[in-house]
């Protein structure tokens, strides 16, 4: 086994079964774990003893519809990535976690954003890897927008690929990663399934249809502004946003933001984690002391 936890349990969020994996404190302070596009709950596999170590927080990764060993959506349903919100708050509500803090990468650090702004009084603090806010559009973009989505949904799905053991699956994923197979095992672990044919992934294809809409810029400005909590964002060299300096911006709109830039790729919390959970670490003690003081 690639992938350790030390709890996992099911939640039934907005009439999907969620899968929830633990680590640390039961009784700790509350940590919501949001994974990326595509990722699940072992993205935070070698982050997670780091931060639990000797320490008082309970670490809770989600998967969301789709990913990881969550339940896919309805066949007649459709994936939006700022539904992800409703997921979160349903979470928080189902698990009475009041204030948790939140550590998110890609995908769930943009969702965290949004539902802290949307919600500021239920976050305590939010740590985003390689992420801050949410991929936007401009209005001109719109028509093509909505184009490319109902051409991915009406156009004929691919042929399952199967594999014949873990080690296969995590170089064919490793040839669109910036991650060695060894350090992709337990993502990989937790994001296929096995049947007769071979190993094939978890996740639903229909995860890869575009959005319908996207945000545009004013709007996520306008979400960002009313968050209030403090908000590490930890960024990577080489990571998702080197080519969009549109983001540069975003930290204007935040009230109490610490930007840490880092060598690495959009996994660095998985390349280095050491360093990636000093800085986290770094933060929270910060964030208790200046409310001890």
């Amino acid at each position: 086994m690639h992938f350790k936890f030390d709890r996992e349990y099911q939640l039934q969020i907005k009439h999907n079964k969620i899968n929830v994996i633990e680590w640390g404190d039961p009784e700790g302070q509350p940590v919501l774990c949001l994974h990326g596009w595509l990722d699940n709950a072992a993205t935070f596999h070698y982050l997670a003893p780091l931060l639990t170590k000797n320490s008082q927080y309970r670490l809770i990764a989600i998967e969301f519809p789709g990913h990881g060993q969550s339940e896919h959506l309805h066949p007649a349903a459709d994936y939006q990535f700022i539904s992800g919100i409703a997921i979160m708050d349903g979470v928080l509500e189902v698990l009475k976690l009041e204030k948790p803090k939140l550590l998110a990468h890609s995908m769930g650090a943009a969702l965290s954003s949004i539902y802290a702004g949307v919600f500021p009084d239920k976050v305590d603090s939010i740590v985003s890897i390689d992420a801050l806010g949410a991929l936007v559009s401009s209005p001109e973009g719109t028509v093509r927008q909505l184009r490319k989505a109902l051409e991915q949904r009406s156009a004929k799905r691919s042929k399952k690929r199967y594999f014949k053991d873990l080690e296969t699956a995590a170089k064919a994923r490793a040839q669109v990663s910036e991650l060695p197979v060894d350090v992709l095992l337990p993502l990989i672990e937790r994001g296929v399934t096995l049947c007769e044919e071979g190993y094939q992934w978890s996740s639903d294809a229909r995860l890869k249809h575009l959005s319908w809409l996207r945000m545009t810029e004013p709007q996520m400005e306008a979400v960002m502004r009313e968050v209030t909590c403090p908000v590490l964002v930890v960024m990577a060299s080489d990571g998702l946003y080197k080519d969009y300096p549109a983001i540069e911006q975003r930290f204007d709109y935040l009230k109490d933001v610490e930007r840490v830039d880092m060598e690495g790729g959009h996994h660095l919390h998985m390349q280095f984690a050491e360093q990636v959970a000093e800085k986290i670490i770094d933060f929270w003690s910060k964030i208790e002391q200046k409310r001890l003081n």
